[in-house]
Parts: structure tokens; sequence; C-alpha cells
């Protein structure tokens, strides 16, 4: 049996702030380098039109993209001139990032442009105090707005003093330049320690968690490298803290669920191939199948109804895709369907 209901965005409340936002946040990470700006524009007026207000960027986004032509300020620039042209900026809720980007983009690339992968980590800039007053009006200038809604440690950078950087963040919440912190890709007990901190102090506190997530799971010991995989020790502290809001990035693993082959491709299928994504991806196909939905549009509604509370981050590499993932929002899921996905698994 199938149930559906409107596909306009429903609000959802960000954690325990007064803030209501859309039930997904759209990602703009490729708007500006690999999506050119016209279609960029034709996405995010529709996610809009679908009563969507939650954007997320970065300030490195995207310079990996290419051959050495990007640098990471292009998808702040879009959201920029996107906001600028349309006059909405105080109808969203626009989230960016310090943290990620390099410090010298041009010295990890090789004569014909391609990455040295190895030397990347050791080229993001640190989370500073001095670094982070930069780049929050670097930020503010090329998004070409006075504040940033929802500011994200984009990495815990384990160099800098957690306190140093806290305090620095803070700072930026009284001045009025940023409305609401986040971290991303930090552990459970990072993020645990750095909200402690906060209290101790009276600053203010992550309200938001950004992590990798989706329906597979990783293997036990799967690396990600700086990237962080939502795990059972984070969805209990969030079951217990529902103050902070789960946002789940990369839900649909650069589009492995309705492709085998593309799937087998992807550079991180090995920390996913196992007996458990196996049976779990034989149950959401089936379901899928019974619902007349993609697996992919599946994952979304699953998480959806996940607990914690969950607010997956979407995008398409167009128009067309990104209005086949806003689909997922159309399936009203049972609560036995929801246990159904829950159990699967090795």
């Amino acid at each position: 049996m199938r149930r559906w209901r409107d596909k306009h965005l429903k609000k959802v409340q960000l954690g325990r702030t007064s803030e209501q936002v859309s039930e997904v946040c759209l990602g703009t990470m490729i708007m500006g380098s690999t999506i050119d700006e016209p279609t960029s524009f034709a996405m995010l007026d529709r996610f809009m039109e679908l009563g969507g207000d939650f954007l997320d960027t970065a300030n490195c986004y995207a310079w990996w993209i290419g051959r050495g032509e990007f640098v990471g300020d292009e998808s702040e620039e879009l959201l920029g001139r996107w906001m600028k042209a349309r006059g909405n900026r105080q109808q969203l809720f626009v989230a960016t990032k310090v943290g990620g980007r390099l410090r010298d983009v041009a010295s990890i690339r090789d004569a014909n442009g391609d990455v040295y992968w190895d030397r990347v980590d050791g080229d993001h800039e640190r989370q500073t105090a001095t670094t982070i007053r930069a780049a929050v009006e670097d930020s503010l200038r090329r998004l070409q707005t006075d504040h940033i809604d929802l500011y994200y440690s984009h990495l815990d950078d384990r160099e800098t003093q957690l306190e140093e950087r806290l305090k620095v963040l803070n700072d930026l919440v009284v001045a009025g330049k940023v409305r609401h912190l986040g971290a991303s890709n930090y552990r459970a007990w990072r993020l645990e320690r750095a909200r402690s901190i906060s209290a101790a102090n009276g600053w203010a506190a992550f309200v938001a968690i950004q992590q990798q997530s989706s329906y597979l799971r990783p293997k036990q010991g799967a690396d990600f490298g700086t990237a962080v995989n939502f795990d059972s020790e984070l969805a209990d502290y969030l079951l217990a803290n529902p103050e902070v809001a789960l946002l789940a990035y990369s839900p649909l693993l650069k589009g492995i669920y309705e492709d085998e082959a593309k799937r087998k491709a992807y550079y991180n299928w090995s920390q996913f191939d196992s007996d458990d994504a196996r049976s779990r991806l034989t149950t959401l196909t089936a379901l899928a199948a019974d619902l007349h939905v993609t697996n992919s549009q599946l994952v979304l509604a699953w998480l959806l109804n996940r607990e914690p509370a969950t607010i997956p981050m979407i995008t398409g590499s167009g128009l067309a895709q990104l209005e086949h993932n806003l689909g997922a929002v159309e399936i009203a899921l049972m609560p036995e369907q929801v246990a159904t996905l829950d159990a699967a698994g090795s």
C-alpha cells in the first residue's frame, strides 16, 4: 500500500531553536562550477517555489572540479548573485562553512591539473581566530549579505584548540554576523566536548551537526578521511539531545542506489560493500517496487521518517534530477514500512 502527500515542502524546527526551515535542505556545492548559472538559478527558483528555504554552501565549493579553474568561491558567489537578482534574502535560511578551504589550491595539483589528494588535508585552512574572522567576511562578501543564518565549522581541526575556535564563533554571533552555529564531520565525543565548553563559558553553542548519512551503513572500520559518517554513537547522543539538529549530507552516495555498475565504480564502494549492504539493498529495492518509486526516492523518504529526526540534504545535476529527488517528500511511509527498512541487514 502506498500513501501520498502534497509535494510542497513542510517546515520543521531546527533543533530546539525558534527557526522553522524546510524539511529538506538544498545543497549547492556544484552550482557555479559543474552546474552553469542559468540551470542553477532554475533549480533554486523551483526549490523556493515548492516551499524550500534552507540552502547549504561552503567557502570551499567547489575547488576540486575541473583542472584548476575553480578556487572555492564559486558556489557562494552564485548564491549571492541569485539572491540579489531575486531580492529574496530575507525569505531564506542560508548555511555556509569555514575550515574546508585550501590555503593554496594550485599547490595540490600537478602540471596536468590532477589533484594530489594526499596533500589536501594538510592544506586546509586552520580554524584559528584570525582565519575565521577573515573567512566570515569573505563569505559575507561573496553571498552579498550582512549575516549568515547557520555557520558551520566544516571540519574538526585538531591542530587548533576548541576554545579558540568556539570563542571567535561566539563573537560572530554576538556581532550579529552569524545567527546560529553548527558542526560538520565532528565525532560525537568532540561535539559533546565543544558544546560543554560553550555552555561553561556562556557562549553560543552548536545547534546542528552535518554528517554523511544514508540508508546503507559503512563496514566496521570504514575510513572516509576527513568525512565522518553518521553512526550509532551520534544517534544515541542526538536522541538524548534533540536541541541539536541532524543534517544528512550525501544521502544518495553519488547516485549508487539505482545502478549496480555505478555502485561498483563509486570510489567509496569498498567502504560499504558487505552482506549488510546487500541485504539492505534487497529490502529497499523490493519496497520501492511495491510503492512504484525509485530506490533513491525511498532512501530520502526513509531519512525523513528516521529517528533521530533528520533533515536530508538534496541536490541534482540539473532541474530534472532535482525534481525527481524532491518527489521523495510525496511518499508518506507507514510506520511498518519504516520498521521494515530499519530492520533490514545482517
